[in-house]
């Protein structure tokens, strides 16, 4: 399979080579979630590396608009990073060569240069992320080990397993010197008081709550730099941290407590928990340029982007406080209505992994012209036949929409009115999918 990857691959580097011995303009199309965005600093930091001229367009999703954008451009070869696997009557419509670098589960057929880890027998819902992919193609066009870093950026952003073609760029990583590892308790640095009411993910009952983080560690007999703590006062802090998730049935959770922790050796954030939280901010906070520039090892926006990531870590705080006191429930899946919010995503990953483990969840943001919807699951319920990314496209396609995505994690944009049928089509879907494993 790993072979198969790697042929594929090369495949689209003899396209990008190709384009470098003619100094042909290439237009860079991605996701602007850390996935696609570290997607696309890979690619383009290789490109240039081949002095190609490029532009780099960072997307929230791929639309009848990004074709516009294409039109504009006047490229000689577009790649899509992170898109266009499930939309192929829309990429057949774009003129010029193109590569599509992706992940998620291929629809239909497709004319172009496709490398995707479907085609070869990966999971690419746990296994291999669209920068994995990007990384796969820019090893073979040239000396660019030390952008394995962020590759395991775009697979933490994915919440994907290090094993499988992850596994390959890991070990590539450790070996170069790229990235350093470590395990232990996965929060960032900084005092016990500001790390834990700051916490997102994990996230726990106290997260933006100072009286009850108080509590929390004054029952622990706790403060100071987590830095700075014993191994026995760390081991009294995950023990505890670890239980709170435990009785609220978070036991996927765990994975996100205590774990392999990456240090970068040549991203300006060296730090992995905190580069993936910036990122994250930067593309919720529709600033994906400024995560971009971080990617591609700009410090001179480090100030900015840390400025951001903090405005947009109390905002989610706030709007997920307001959504548990919103929550309804139907036989197969929890969701919440919401009205023009940043981070449904994070939203909906955060409820499923942290709050309400038991059964998927959506968010639904409604909007003046949209509404976009967010479901998660979790890899219990897809264990047992869960496949969000079959029940949004095809809910979404009945009522006029789009959608699609990942088992696991999938997406759908709607037409304003239709909130209700969606649930109840998604409710049903799932229904289908787990009573079909019983």
């Amino acid at each position: 399979m790993m072979d198969d990857l790697v042929r594929l691959a090369e495949t689209a580097s003899d396209s990008l080579l190709e384009a470098a011995a003619s100094s042909r303009y290439v237009r860079v199309i991605s996701h602007s979630d850390p996935d696609g965005i570290a997607a696309a600093a890979i690619l383009s930091t290789a490109l240039f590396r081949l002095d190609v001229p490029f532009h780099i367009t960072l997307v929230s999703r791929f639309e009848e608009g990004v074709l516009d954008v294409i039109r504009s451009s006047a490229a000689d070869l577009v790649v899509l990073c992170d898109m266009g696997s499930g939309q192929p009557e829309l990429v057949r419509r774009i003129d010029e060569e193109v590569i599509v670098l992706d992940h998620h589960r291929p629809v239909g057929e497709h004319r172009c240069i496709h490398v995707n880890p479907h085609l070869v027998g990966l999971d690419g819902s746990f296994e291999l992320s669209a920068s994995g992919v990007a990384y796969f193609v820019a090893r073979a066009m040239g000396e660019n080990v030390d952008l394995s870093s962020l590759a395991i950026l775009g697979a933490l952003g994915d919440k994907q397993s290090m094993r499988g073609a992850n596994g390959f760029i890991l070990e590539e990583a450790s070996l170069s010197g790229a990235v350093e590892r470590d395990h232990g308790l996965m929060l960032p640095d900084g005092e016990l008081e500001s790390v834990l009411f700051r916490s997102l993910d994990p996230y726990f009952e106290f997260s933006g709550d100072s009286e009850m983080v108080d509590e929390f560690l004054s029952q622990l007999n706790l403060s100071g730099r987590i830095s700075a703590l014993d191994y026995g006062s760390l081991r009294r802090l995950a023990s505890a941290l670890a239980l709170m998730l435990l009785k609220r049935g978070a036991v996927e959770a765990i994975d996100s407590l205590i774990g392999e922790k990456y240090r970068f050796a040549h991203e300006v954030i060296p730090d992995a928990i905190e580069l993936l939280s910036i990122v994250k901010a930067c593309g919720m906070l529709e600033e994906p340029g400024l995560a971009l520039s971080l990617c591609l090892r700009d410090d001179s926006v480090l100030e900015d982007a840390r400025t951001l990531e903090e405005k947009g870590r109390e905002r989610v705080l706030d709007t997920l406080k307001m959504a548990q006191r919103a929550v309804s429930e139907r036989e197969n899946l929890r969701y919440v209505i919401l009205s023009d919010v940043k981070g449904t995503g994070v939203i909906a990953d955060t409820m499923v992994r942290y709050v309400f483990p038991e059964k998927p969840f959506l968010v639904l943001n409604q909007t003046p012209e949209i509404v976009k919807v967010s479901a998660r699951g979790t890899r219990r319920q897809v264990s047992e036949g869960l496949d969000l990314a079959i029940a949004m496209r095809d809910a979404a396609t009945l009522l006029g929409g789009v959608g699609g995505g990942h088992n696991i994690a999938s997406g759908a944009s709607i037409p304003p009115g239709t909130e209700e049928e969606m649930i109840e089509l998604v409710n049903e879907a799932i229904g289908r999918q787990l009573k079909g494993r019983e």
